[in-house]
């Protein structure tokens, strides 16, 4: 049986510790901490500090955690920050958010008709399922054949292959908007 590739070793001098701790040795110049041994109270990766509003702030990491994702096989290493260092989150200005809605409208817009879809498009083809049906714009497995009815119009006069036109439009009809009204007897 051969020797862990991190053994447990007692170290002294930590930051966020005034006596000594165990770690799993150091990687890159820092402690090494495991799965389940750091200090919540003190440290926290990226993302637990952005969870709690803060941000490092410029700071340097103070130890690794590292662990192995099961589903990849592969060990992963993240960066420690202390929490009393940490500084809170900048607040987004008027602007900032004008920005993130415009571009966030922006994906859910759709470049030929310009019609808010409200759900976002590709990115490859912002067109929108009724326009895709207009510029006869579907791919042979596209799910939305299921919704035609009739033949379909190809290149070769043929079924299958590349579609030329839709069917039938998209749009919803008008005509069962409203609720019907029912009788009691």
């Amino acid at each position: 049986m051969g020797t862990r590739q991190y053994p447990w070793l007692r170290t002294d001098g930590v930051p966020w510790s005034d006596g000594w701790v165990y770690t799993r040795g150091t990687y890159e110049g820092l402690p090494l901490l495991s799965w389940g041994c750091a200090d919540r109270d003190r440290l926290a990766t990226r993302r637990q500090l952005r969870k709690q509003g803060l941000r490092p702030g410029g700071a340097d990491p103070v130890a690794v955690l590292y662990f192995h994702h099961a589903v990849s096989g592969k060990t992963v290493y993240s960066d420690l920050f202390l929490v009393s260092v940490a500084v809170p989150v900048r607040a987004m200005t008027p602007a900032k958010w004008r920005a993130v809605h415009k571009a966030l409208t922006t994906r859910r817009t759709c470049v030929q008709c310009g019609e808010d879809t409200g759900v976002y498009l590709p990115r490859e083809r912002r067109v929108c399922e009724p326009c895709r049906y207009t510029l006869a714009d579907l791919d042979p497995c596209d799910y939305l054949h299921d919704y035609l009815t009739g033949t379909p119009i190809t290149p070769e006069g043929g079924y299958g292959g590349e579609w030329l036109a839709p069917v039938i439009p998209l749009r919803p009809s008008r005509v069962d908007t409203q609720p019907r009204k029912t009788e009691v007897a």
